[in-house]
Parts: C-alpha cells; structure tokens; sequence
C-alpha cells in the first residue's frame, strides 16, 4: 500500500516515500508488489508513478495488485510492461486481464475456487478448452457475487466453515462482524 495517511499527495511524493523504503532495505533478494486500491487508501498510483518505479528499480518492483476494478488501467500497464506482474484484485476480470497479458489475480475468493481460477489460468489460451474456461470463470463469477452479498471478508469466512464443515471459519477480527443468523441462514441456502 502506498503511505495513506495524508491525502492528496503528488506522485513525486508517493515516489520519494517507496524509493526511501527500497534504499532502507537495501537488499537485492527484496520484491515489490504494489497495491493499488484507491477506494480504501484514499491514494491512487498512478500510471506514470508505477512506470517512474519499474524504470527505477525493474528488479524490485516487479507487480502491482490493482483492485480498483478498473479493467482498462491494469491491461494498459500490462501492455506498457511486458513482464511486469499485473493482478487482478477481483476475480471476474481474471480471464480479460490474463486475454489481455495480465499475471492473474490475488483474491480473498481464491480461498474458496481455486479450482476455477487454476482452470482459468492454465487454459486460458488453450483453443481446444475454451468451453472449461469460459464455465470456470462463470462459476467464480457466480461465487465472487454470492461473497459480496453481504460484508465480504465475514462472507467469504463463513462459506469457507461451510464448505469445510469447520465453525472456526465464522470467526472475525473486529472491526468486521461475523455473519448475523438471518444472513447466515441465507448464505446456507
């Protein structure tokens, strides 16, 4: 994430504050992934600020998360770095991002479909499996839309504890709320 405590911050800043954290660490073996989720952070990264980061450390800033939901923004920087890392932050654009050079996806969902999302990722350019990866990514677009039907982490725990039998699952940190039993009765269902 980048520094969210002050808004309104230039890239030159965001910049400053990251190369300040590499230049710290000051080891080779150290890798980057940036996370871009402006809606939480209240401070986006921009295009320009992610390219001025790969020109200046390549081998240490090697990804970016974005979970804006914004499509166009992650296929254009995959297109404007080829081989740099861009992730999805929300499963139903998997396959257009991995269509479009993406890397793939980190998701809080991954947790209860990876099944789909490695058919999806294995076969995305497999003509003859079309059919498999179009299904996959219905039924995580199905699953992602069923986890979002209430507060999504305490969701998402819940269908784990159903999925295993386990109620450990329904356990939240606050701030979050574990489900309530109305809610959770129509997850079940």
């Amino acid at each position: 994430l980048p520094p969210f405590y002050y808004k309104g911050v230039t890239d030159d800043g965001l910049f400053a504050a990251y190369a300040r954290i590499i230049d710290a660490v000051g080891d080779a073996r150290l890798r980057i992934v940036l996370y871009h989720i402006p809606q939480v952070s209240g401070v986006p990264l921009s295009r320009a600020l992610v390219a001025r980061l790969i020109a200046a450390f390549p081998e240490i800033v090697v990804g970016i998360k974005d979970s804006a939901g914004d499509l166009a923004n992650m296929q254009a920087i995959a297109a404007a770095h080829p081989g740099f890392a861009v992730l999805a932050g929300a499963d139903p654009l998997l396959l257009p991002l991995l269509r479009s050079g993406g890397a793939g996806c980190i998701t809080a969902t991954s947790n209860l479909i990876a099944d789909s999302l490695r058919v999806v990722y294995d076969a995305v350019d497999d003509p003859a499996r079309v059919a498999a990866v179009e299904a996959a990514q219905a039924r995580i677009n199905a699953w992602r839309s069923l986890s979002n039907s209430y507060v999504q982490i305490p969701t998402i725990k819940a269908m784990l504890g159903l999925q295993t039998g386990n109620a450990g699952w329904n356990r939240v940190r606050p701030p979050m709320l574990p489900l309530n039993a109305a809610e959770f009765a129509t997850l079940q269902q």
